[in-house]
């Protein structure tokens, strides 16, 4: 048994009639005749009642005919549900992203893809830069929404910069620094810092850590480690320390009493910013991915 016998079996059980059911199908009435004898031979039952005059279903043939249409159904689904998972237009994508960033552009471009691509699965993952990475090595995860980092460290990951944001100081109320109009990292060296990182990454690995470092030319003294933007402007806000953001994140908290955020110079004067990007593995092969990524360059 075939599809095409199915085909068949279905032209013949809706005409009644092998040689209209044969024209239906674009095949010769000897063919369709020898079609149906061999469904039959495969099933084991008569499913016509034939002689010169007329076509008749069989009881088995009745019930038969149920099943066949919903197999013919079911395979022209799979064909049109392939051919969309092919064109990218259906299936499955996972998007990684760093705590943070629903506070960036990640949401208008992922309202963006939904609405262009509503049949596709969209799965969110969220991890620290370096662990994002791996995901994308290991097909884990197929778009990652991460700051750029200041080291490249896999070749087959590909980079596209969506927009650059300014650094910003996040200072308590009545902190020393607090009256000036910008600050240098020079200026926030004896400062104690809250990270904004996941608790279980080394020190050395952390991003503002690095930044600090490279910018400055000091490590800056972790007082406290928090993951999630509200609890670390709480923190700020009791005096428990400082910290360096991008702008994103700061922009809800523009108007807080308890808190103060200035921008960040480097050392020449120059505004400091950091780059909202978005990285894939060239070698990943999901269609899905051609789709999000023409999104993000059409927006």
């Amino acid at each position: 048994m075939n599809l095409n016998q199915l085909e068949y079996f279905v032209a013949v059980a809706e005409t009644l009639n092998f040689t209209r059911a044969a024209e239906r199908c674009y095949i010769s009435q000897t063919a369709m005749t020898q079609q149906i004898r061999s469904l039959e031979k495969s099933i084991g039952v008569p499913l016509f009642e034939r002689d010169s005059h007329h076509v008749q279903l069989t009881a088995a043939g009745a019930a038969y005919l149920t099943e066949a249409r919903a197999i013919l159904t079911r395979s022209n689904e799979a064909v049109r549900i392939a051919r969309l998972a092919g064109e990218g237009i259906s299936g499955e994508l996972t998007l990684g992203f760093i705590s943070g960033f629903g506070h960036s552009d990640f949401v208008p471009i992922l309202r963006r893809f939904r609405k262009s691509c509503p049949g596709i699965q969209t799965t969110l993952l969220r991890g620290n830069s370096s662990v994002l990475a791996e995901h994308l090595v290991n097909q884990r995860c197929d778009v990652a929404f991460t700051i750029a980092p200041f080291q490249r460290v896999d070749p087959l990951l590909k980079h596209r910069r969506l927009r650059r944001y300014p650094v910003m100081a996040v200072l308590p109320a009545g902190h020393a620094l607090s009256a000036q109009q910008t600050v240098t990292y020079g200026d926030l060296e004896n400062c104690p810092f809250i990270m904004m990182q996941p608790t279980d990454r080394p020190k050395d690995q952390m991003e503002e850590s690095l930044l600090i470092y490279n910018r400055g030319g000091y490590l800056p003294e972790i007082a406290a480690i928090e993951g999630e933007p509200e609890t670390l402007m709480l923190m700020i806000a009791a005096g428990m320390g400082v910290s360096v953001l991008p702008e994103y994140l700061t922009r809800p908290y523009s108007n807080s009493k308890e808190i103060v955020i200035l921008p960040v110079l480097r050392q020449d004067g120059v505004e400091e910013t950091v780059d909202f990007e978005v990285s894939w593995l060239s070698t990943n092969t999901n269609p899905a991915l051609e789709r999000i990524l023409s999104v993000m360059e059409t927006a």
